[in-house]
């Protein structure tokens, strides 16, 4: 029996140790995922002004169209967090990555408003079921000591996918291509290929390593929790609520900036190739910022202070975004990437610090919804403030005023991080 027991001791060990050197391969093909999610949504902005002259579109519908993504996040976020938890995050990326792919690929041969709407939506169901379901790699794969961090790490795959769109898309692929319908083909099938790259390498955690908790599975946690019990858990979490709020004031703000902000920037006499950069900077600095923060959160060990204080700031820097230029400009659009770069992560790694790693596609998905309800409704008030007024600058005072909320919100959190 004795030697039994260190047999099986043994094997636990070097299941620990493959897992432990395998959550690299797994934080790597997560930042292919998340690179791909970025570059589907986010090569439209950019074309905003091609495809309005293509299709005969206005502004409120161009803002339509960029609230369609994050629309589809609020109806299907939660399920597909819900799937992830019963049958496994691998399946629910899987399936996800299909869909938005072929559909991301499908947009371009859309003739007219209506069936670029459709299949922009339809890609955004697909990027709803995976998105939510990718930060749960890092709840399952590494420690709780590392979570920020290695969050922090997967995050910039979304960030490059973001920023490159808004360099690459006008300069060089709808040069190249001669169309936005190639556009979206092309970006299409990077994410179908992307997709194929976690079929082929993606795992689900070995059922007894330790790599990504402090003690042994729990059977609910190895067998899934149920649909019903999951979802309760995570809505009778006052501080669950919170989170999602907070969530809300950080991407409303942000995706109501970035859907427009090339267009605000060619408004004011900056050509379209260097509004590109300009615009791809608040993604750029997203990226170092979601590396720092999280480091500075885990040695201090505090959460709030990284949301209501930094918000504040980043208000500052994001009106100053929508109305400078030259130097300004320059200089707002890296405070503003930096800070909200390093809030993120810190988001969403509370939803595992108060629920545990079981609950956390759930809690992830719940508090994306708050995101995406922001995420939906900012960039379509912004087309139709802009279209009202005839000026941006009423749509840059709206995200500002909701970047000041989610300083409130951040008071209000339980700090998780001890």
């Amino acid at each position: 029996m004795q030697k039994a027991l260190c047999e099986a001791r043994s094997e636990n060990c070097r299941m620990s140790e493959e897992a432990s050197r395998y959550r690299w391969v797994m934080a790597f093909i997560t930042w292919l995922m998340l690179f791909s999610l970025g570059t589907s949504w986010f090569c439209f902005p950019p074309m905003i002004t091609t495809i309005k002259a293509s299709l005969g579109m206005s502004l409120e519908q161009a803002g339509f169209l960029v609230a369609l993504v994050p629309l589809a996040l609020v109806l299907l976020c939660i399920p597909g967090g819900l799937f992830a938890d019963r049958f496994g995050v691998r399946p629910a990326v899987l399936i996800g990555g299909l869909i938005m792919g072929v559909f991301g690929l499908l947009r371009g041969l859309a003739t007219n408003f209506l069936t670029l709407a459709t299949t922009m939506f339809l890609c955004g169901v697909g990027y709803s079921i995976a998105y939510p379901n990718l930060p749960k790699v890092t709840g399952l794969w590494f420690s709780h000591k590392d979570y920020a961090l290695a969050s922090g790490l997967m995050f910039t795959g979304m960030e490059v996918g973001i920023a490159s769109s808004f360099i690459l898309v006008p300069a060089v692929l709808l040069p190249s291509t001669g169309s936005w319908q190639r556009v979206f083909m092309s970006v299409g099938l990077i994410a179908l290929a992307m997709t194929l790259v976690w079929t082929l390498l993606a795992k689900e955690r070995p059922d007894n390593s330790k790599v990504g908790q402090t003690k042994d599975l729990s059977p609910m946690e190895s067998q899934g929790v149920p649909f019903r019990k999951s979802l309760s858990t995570v809505l009778r979490n006052k501080y669950m609520w919170i989170v999602m709020l907070t969530c809300l004031f950080l991407l409303g703000p942000q995706i109501g900036l970035l859907g427009f902000l090339q267009n605000m920037l060619t408004g004011r006499g900056i050509d379209s190739a260097t509004a590109g950069v300009v615009a791809s900077m608040v993604s750029w600095f997203m990226i170092p910022g979601s590396f720092i923060t999280p480091i500075i959160s885990n040695r201090v060990g505090r959460r709030k202070p990284f949301i209501w204080a930094t918000s504040i700031v980043a208000a500052v820097a994001l009106f100053f975004t929508g109305t400078a230029t030259g130097f300004p400009l320059w200089a707002a659009v890296i405070i503003y990437g930096f800070l909200i770069g390093g809030m993120a992560p810190i988001i969403l790694a509370m939803p595992v610090e108060l629920m545990g790693a079981s609950y956390s596609a759930t809690a992830g998905g719940f508090t994306l919804v708050g995101g995406y309800i922001g995420a939906t409704f900012a960039p379509l008030l912004a087309g139709y403030l802009s279209t009202a007024t005839g000026s941006f600058l009423p749509s840059v005072i709206m995200c500002t005023a909701l970047t000041g909320i989610e300083a409130v919100c951040g008071l209000m959190l339980k700090e998780t991080c001890s």
